[in-house]
Parts: C-alpha cells; structure tokens; sequence
C-alpha cells in the first residue's frame, strides 16, 4: 500500500474518532430536550387536569413498539392478533395513566431535569418530582435513539423499572385469567 492511501485512512479514521465525542453528546442534548418536553407537557396537562394532553405527551415521547413487545414477550403466544392489536390500541392510555397515578401528587413545582449519563446504546435522564412536605421523588428515564428520535424506552421510579414491574404484573394477570382479562384491565385503568 502507497503512502498516499495510508495516509487517507489515518485522516479518515481520526475524523471518525474526533466525531465519535460531538455525536455522542449531541444524542445526549437530544435525549434532555425530549425528556424536558414530555415533562413540561405532562406537567401541563396534570395541573390542567387535561388527560388527553397527557396522553398526547405520552404519545409524543413513548416507544410503543418497545413497551409492546417486552410487556407481551413472555406470554405473546397467548395473544391472538385481534387482542395484539387491542393491545396496541389500550398502552398509551395505560401508560398515561400509569403517569397519572405515580407523578400527580404534590406538582406545585414543576419537576426538574437533573443529570444525563449515556449508557450502552440509550442515554439516562435523570429527573426529581417534588412531593408534599419537602420529600423528591428520584426518577430516571432510558432513552433510545429512533428514526423518530430519542424516546423513552422506560422509566425507573426510585430504582424500580415500570418496564420490568408491568411485564410481570400483566404475565401473571394473564396466567390467572387469560389476555382479555389483561385487556380489561388496561381498559379500565386507561386516560
């Protein structure tokens, strides 16, 4: 190999590696500003008691295919695709009002975006909701990169990752008494 085509592929390689840090960190700011977002939003619409705006924020910033197939995956066999699609259709309202229920408490200051750390291929966002009597609630936010943008893949409450905690729940909600009692449940608990 010549010294000309030697030397393009050290140029070419030190480039990639000097654009490796800006993009990294761009994926970062990407993921803050989306997290920031939602939680202007979904404070928005808490205080406003506005559950179709939550929805929408829910909507805007939630993988859904992620959710869907790690929520389904131990049971997905079970799910026929009429009740795949219902499912589908009854997450974001879930998940809203999962929301709903966990953050609506004590929101007179709206929670704040602290430190964002990538981890692996997702970046964390870590954010602290204000409860009543001075206490926080510590909440973290994985992100993934998509063709729609960074959205969140799942939420860790005080350490504890919705996503985990739900999949087992619906699992055994499913083996006690089948995928449409799973269904119900989310029809009943959904904004």
């Amino acid at each position: 190999m010549s010294y000309l085509p030697r030397l393009a592929l050290v140029v070419i390689a030190a480039l990639a590696i000097a654009a490796g840090p800006a993009q990294a960190q761009d994926k970062v700011e990407r993921a803050r500003s989306t997290t920031e977002q939602l939680l202007s939003q979904a404070n928005q619409a808490l205080s406003a008691n506005d559950n179709a705006a939550l929805r929408s924020a829910i909507q805007s910033a939630f993988d859904f295919g992620i959710w869907e197939r790690f929520l389904t995956e131990p049971r997905a066999d079970r799910f026929s695709p009429e009740q795949r699609a219902r499912f589908r259709e009854l997450l974001p309202g879930y998940l809203a009002y999962l929301y709903h229920e966990q953050f609506d408490r004590g929101l007179a200051t709206p929670p704040s975006v602290g430190e964002v750390t990538p981890a692996r291929n997702d970046v964390l966002v870590g954010a602290t909701f204000q409860r009543p009597g001075g206490r926080t609630l510590p909440v973290q936010w994985r992100l993934r990169e998509t063709s729609e943008g960074p959205q969140v893949i799942d939420v860790m409450v005080g350490g504890t990752s919705f996503l985990l905690l739900k999949r087992e729940e619906f699992t055994s909600m499913i083996d006690r008494g089948g995928v449409d009692s799973l269904l119900s449940f989310m029809q009943q608990h959904s904004l």
